[in-house]
């Protein structure tokens, strides 16, 4: 049992409480300072009215972890004073820091990135913001619960945050951990199809893969854009030659680098050259043999046909008539369709076989006549006149 002698002076002690707040959060320092007009120690401290300890000092600090009240009594004279006002700790949780990233998912250098630190329940603006990078300080407490920077590689880390309230400058917990990895700059690839033998008219379908979502598209021909938002390309080919194709990626305000380019060769219908033996006059019961050659840059295999007047006559590369007759006359076409490949030639110049009346005199050589480019001829009559549009042979 404590005896106190109690002194009554004039002027009142003052107990006070730093940091002085109607709210302490639990396990928060707390110092409490016992101040008396003209006195001094020892100190006696009172918790909840019940005796606690004696001290030499005028402060007693201590951990908070429940909701009390204090109480102390100095000394004057050897005699204790009167006890001083009572004060009330009011112990409350320590609120926790939330730490958030945006964008969320896979983060690419030179994106901007933005962590956001926030003491839910309570007022953006009590608070000042402390960021910790792989635990290492790395700002001190700003007014901005923001913290935004370009990511580079380099700055993949485990980051968090805490909050320090202005008033009395009591401390949150520190935020959950956000872990930032940084990936290097994504380089779409670009796939065509078909790939090969493409040919003027044929329509070609281009992808652009990359392998993280969320992302819209650009498209890129010859160097000009030509299509958005889609990761395929539907382009139907109008010219011979070679059309340059590239791609990029594109998530928000971020762009991806420009894929590799990919050129697709187009190259022109080949249309078939006719040649025909004999190349002059033809009499009845000969031979005449007509044949069909396409040339084309890859040499693909072509399945040929002909046509006379219309209507097929034979899907070979040689149409051979072993014995002429009047009933042979006609326009002869040929075309080729590739082995393989959906492909069709265009359809050659004509050639005609005119029938004649009986007779044994041939006719003369200038009556054969052979188109240009088109129809080939080891006549030398045939390099007379190369302007006419078909070629004709007489069947006598």
């Amino acid at each position: 049992m404590v005896l106190i002698s109690l002194i009554r002076v004039g002027q009142a002690q003052v107990l006070s409480v730093e940091p002085n707040s109607p709210q302490i959060f639990r396990g928060e320092t707390v110092t409490l300072t016992c101040r008396i007009s003209g006195g001094n120690g020892p100190y006696q401290w009172y918790k909840d009215r019940v005796y606690s300890h004696r001290s030499a000092e005028n402060y007693y600090t201590i951990k908070a972890d429940q909701s009390h009240r204090y109480r102390c009594y100095g000394s004057i004279d050897g005699g204790f004073t009167t006890g001083s006002n009572e004060v009330t700790l009011s112990v409350i949780e320590r609120p926790k820091a939330v730490l958030t990233l945006q964008p969320d998912g896979q983060i690419f250098s030179g994106q901007e990135v933005t962590f956001t630190c926030e003491i839910r329940g309570h007022a953006d603006t009590e608070w000042m913001y402390n960021w910790y990078k792989d635990g290492v300080q790395i700002s001190s407490y700003t007014e901005n619960r923001k913290y935004s920077f370009t990511a580079v590689e380099s700055l993949s880390a485990k980051y968090t945050c805490s909050g320090r309230r202005r008033s009395d400058s009591q401390t949150s917990e520190t935020s959950n951990t956000v872990t930032l990895t940084v990936s290097e700059k994504p380089k779409p690839t670009v796939r065509v199809n078909p790939q090969s033998s493409v040919y003027t008219g044929d329509r070609v379908t281009l992808n652009c893969n990359l392998l993280s979502n969320g992302w819209t598209f650009l498209w890129y021909k010859d160097r000009v854009q030509v299509a958005e938002d889609t990761n395929t390309l539907h382009d139907t080919v109008s010219n011979a030659g070679g059309t340059v194709y590239q791609c990029k990626a594109r998530r928000g305000n971020y762009d991806s680098e420009l894929s590799d380019t990919v050129t697709v060769t187009v190259r022109a219908l080949p249309k078939p050259v006719v040649s025909i033996n004999p190349d002059e006059q033809v009499y009845r019961g000969e031979t005449v043999t007509l044949r069909c050659d396409i040339q084309d840059e890859e040499d693909s295999d072509w399945i040929y046909s002909w046509n006379k007047d219309g209507s097929g006559v034979s899907s070979e590369q040689e149409y051979r008539i072993s014995s002429a007759e009047t009933s042979h006359a006609g326009k002869y076409t040929c075309r080729g369709r590739e082995r393989g490949g959906s492909h069709s030639s265009h359809t050659s110049d004509a050639v005609t076989l005119a029938g004649h009346s009986a007779g044994t005199q041939r006719f003369p050589p200038e009556t054969v006549r052979v188109p240009s480019g088109t129809v080939q001829r080891s006549s030398q009559t045939a390099a007379e006149d190369l302007e006419a549009p078909t070629l004709s042979v007489l069947l006598l």
